[in-house]
Order: structure tokens, then sequence, then C-alpha cells
């Protein structure tokens, strides 16, 4: 009975807490997966959403309305994406429109790797690599030249009058002519910090 009422007094004994679970760590491998992809799915939303701007610019003012578009719109869509994605875009290319807008080291590295050449099997370039800022997902995706481009990028020669105006007034320094369909034109490249991630240079 004495024990009864103790027990009565004190109420049921409360059960020690549970033991934390120890911290999960995330596997490297699928961390550097998920940036790899992150990167690869930010790069190709770009390109195309650049492509359709300058689709709809040339369809509506010939082809010194995609020199303004490209020249005048891509930096500011570039940064959007940047800013979407978590990412740092870009283009670069052997032959830049604008000298003074290159890609990274690694870019510049690998297209001078590729050098001019068909850009029939030349497949993206993808990596992870340690930086002091930490690990970063890095992507190339190839440009190669299609029927379109050659408007704009194709032998200096047969480029129009006003394209050639056009040029001259935007990219005194142009040297992104002499492609033909088929050339490896150059390179999107996109950076994402692992984990985590915005600009587009004239190329």
């Amino acid at each position: 009975m004495f024990a009864l009422l103790v027990w009565s007094a004190y109420g049921t004994p409360t059960p020690p807490p549970p033991s934390p679970s120890p911290p999960v760590v995330p596997d490297p491998a699928v961390l550097d997966a998920a940036a790899l992809e992150a990167a690869t799915t930010a790069g190709k939303a770009f390109g195309a959403a650049l492509k359709g701007r300058l689709e709809t610019a040339l369809a509506s003012g010939g082809p010194p309305e995609g020199i303004r578009v490209c020249h005048e719109v891509a930096a500011g869509l570039a940064s959007t994406f940047g800013a979407d994605h978590g990412v740092t875009v870009g283009r670069a290319s052997l032959r830049t429109r604008n000298p003074e807008n290159k890609g990274p080291d690694w870019v510049q590295q690998w297209l001078s790797a590729q050098g001019e050449r068909k850009a029939e099997g030349v497949g993206p370039h993808r990596e992870v690599v340690e930086t002091p800022d930490g690990r970063v997902a890095r992507v190339i995706l190839p440009i190669r030249v299609e029927p379109v481009c050659l408007a704009c990028h194709g032998p200096a020669a047969t480029l129009p009058e006003p394209v050639r105006t056009a040029l001259a007034a935007q990219y005194p320094q142009d040297a992104a002519v002499g492609y033909t369909e088929g050339d490896l034109r150059g390179a999107l490249w996109v950076e994402r910090p692992v984990g985590s991630g915005g600009n587009v240079l004239d190329w």
C-alpha cells in the first residue's frame, strides 16, 4: 500500500530523452552529380531562351536586329538565369565578337584543345573541381554553326552590307566571321557551386 501511495504521489517516471540521431552526411558523389545536372539544365535553358530571342529578332528585323538583340539583351538574360539557377553562365569562342569578353581559363583551354574544327564528334564536357571557395561543377556545351547563324557569322565576303555595317558599329574588332555550317562555333559554359550557384559574354 505504501508503495502505491508513493507511486501516486510522484506520478509515472519520465523516460530518458532518446539519444540524438547521428547527423546525415550527404554523399559527395550524389552532391557532385546533382550540381552537374543543375548546371547542365541551366545551360540548356539559357541557350534555348537566347536562341528563341534571336530567332524572333531575325524574323522581325533581319540580321541587324539579331545583332542588336545579341548585343543588348544577352547579358541581361544571362543575369536572370544566373539568379534563377544559382549559376554563372557565359559563351566563349576562339573567334570572339568582343575581344574583351572571353571565357574563364578552363573554358579557353578546352576551346584551344578542340581547335578550329567541325562540331561533329564534340560532346559536352562536365567536371567537378576543388577551388579556394569550395567544390564547383563546370559544364561546357559545344555550339554548332547552324544555317541561321551564317547570316551574321558566315564568310565576311558574303555578308550583306547592312550586316557589315551593324557589326562595325557594335563590334569594331569583330573576329567571329568566316564560319560554315557544321563548324564548332564555341561553347556555352556554366559554373555552379556544389551543394547550392551569372553573366553572359558577347562573343
